[in-house]
């Protein structure tokens, strides 16, 4: 029987064993919230980097004026970089630009994930359509892989995690096995279900970020379901999944989970 996993932080990816899963990468403070909303005004395509270093050597690469370069490091806004959340960054012109993006955790986390079969970003934002996205993968094992920080587990992603395992086993509870993960993470959302907000902000993210200034963009990232942007991943780009018909991602290793 097919199973859903949570993974509590990035740290406990193991890529060579992702060739036949369906992986959920989820940053919700903010780098899955940002790329949801980055593709819901209109950009191409998102390139996750793993490092500053790795997106200006991109950026190198593309035409001018066909990019937007954002990122943080350890949430420090990088120099020459837009910033990383996701109201502010909407501020941009991003219509049909690639948005070359890094972060300290979620963008790694979707680097570690590349060999999956098929690869797709979540938030609250867009909760309900990833939701009915995974319905579609009734017979594949899915791994909802929480980024955390710095080998930290986040309250705000095994939240979110939380919600996508409650909303999957009410909606099909045959389906799939939860793991005691899966357990874990339903129970914090069931803790705090019906106040999102109240969740994100009280986490020690959610409380770093409303102490500069920031607490608005964590209650926007707390909006379940403002969004129906499906984002997947091919090769290496984070794109909308409307754009195109849905594929495996390339780089398939082998192994098993």
């Amino acid at each position: 029987m097919a199973k859903i996993n949570v993974l509590m932080r990035k740290e406990d990816i193991a890529p060579l064993f992702l060739h036949d899963k369906v992986v959920v990468v989820i940053d919700t403070l903010f780098a899955t919230s940002t790329i949801v909303t980055a593709l819901h005004q209109g950009a191409s395509e998102v390139l996750p980097m793993a490092s500053s270093e790795k997106a200006c050597e991109v950026v190198r690469t593309l035409p001018k004026g066909s990019y937007v370069l954002a990122g943080e490091s350890q949430l420090q806004q990088i120099s020459g970089f837009s910033s990383y959340s996701p109201l502010a960054l909407s501020q941009e012109n991003l219509a049909d630009k690639s948005l070359v993006y890094t972060t300290t955790n979620g963008a790694v986390a979707l680097n570690f994930v590349t060999s999956a079969r098929v690869v797709y970003a979540a938030s609250l934002l867009n909760g309900p359509a990833i939701v009915q996205q995974l319905l579609r993968h009734k017979d594949m094992s899915i791994i909802l892989a929480c980024s955390g920080s710095a080998g930290r587990i986040n309250l705000e992603d095994v939240f979110t995690a939380g919600y996508l395992v409650e909303q999957l086993s009410a909606i099909a509870p045959d389906a799939w096995e939860l793991t005691d993960t899966c357990e874990i993470a339903q129970a914090v959302y069931r803790q705090h279900a019906g106040q999102p907000e109240s969740c994100l902000c009280n986490s020690q993210l959610g409380k770093t970020l409303s102490r500069i200034g920031m607490e608005h963009e964590v209650c926007y990232a707390a909006k379940i379901g403002l969004l129906d942007i499906v984002p997947t991943m091919q090769g290496s780009r984070m794109i909308s999944l409307a754009n195109r018909p849905l594929l495996s991602n390339s780089g398939a290793m082998p192994g098993g989970y």
